[in-house]
């Protein structure tokens, strides 16, 4: 089974959306997205690549009802719908974009264009330096004549 990019956690640009705080819970822990998804039973990345598909109305929408069954605190309830507004904001545009916006996250992480061809230039000096050497000895003189050379 192939996965899309958006289910790779280190690189998926949703990395953004899902660990972004929600709110404090009335024990006082920080709220992120992806345990509010975790603790609804849902896939956090399938269901934030799902969301990210959808217009924002339709997302704001089921956010706001995914924190509204919560342990918030008192407010952190009351603004549910301002909260899921704001955190819309911080999904990619497309899900085909999070290869795109991972990279731009976290630089370096795309192999330089001229790297392949350096590669292959380096095996290739090294192919033609190994073939100067493999070159066949030059064959011995024959017997005949060393003998003569030798009296």
């Amino acid at each position: 089974m192939t996965q899309n990019d958006a289910f790779a956690l280190k690189n998926s640009g949703l990395n953004a959306f899902l660990f972004a705080e929600v709110g404090t819970e009335q024990n006082g822990s920080t709220l992120t997205i992806l345990s509010t998804l975790a603790r609804l039973g849902k896939d956090p990345w399938a269901q934030a690549a799902e969301w990210a598909r959808m217009p924002s109305a339709k997302t704001v929408d089921s956010l706001t009802q995914s924190i509204s069954q919560m342990p918030l605190c008192e407010g952190g309830l009351k603004d549910a719908r301002a909260t899921a507004g704001r955190l819309v904001l911080l999904l990619p545009a497309q899900v085909g974009m999070t290869r795109q916006v991972a990279n731009q996250a976290v630089p370096g992480t795309k192999m330089p264009e001229w790297l392949p061809m350096a590669i292959f230039g380096i095996i290739l000096g090294l192919t033609v330096a190994a073939g100067t050497f493999a070159v066949t000895p030059p064959t011995p003189a024959p017997v005949a004549q060393t003998m003569n050379q030798g009296q």
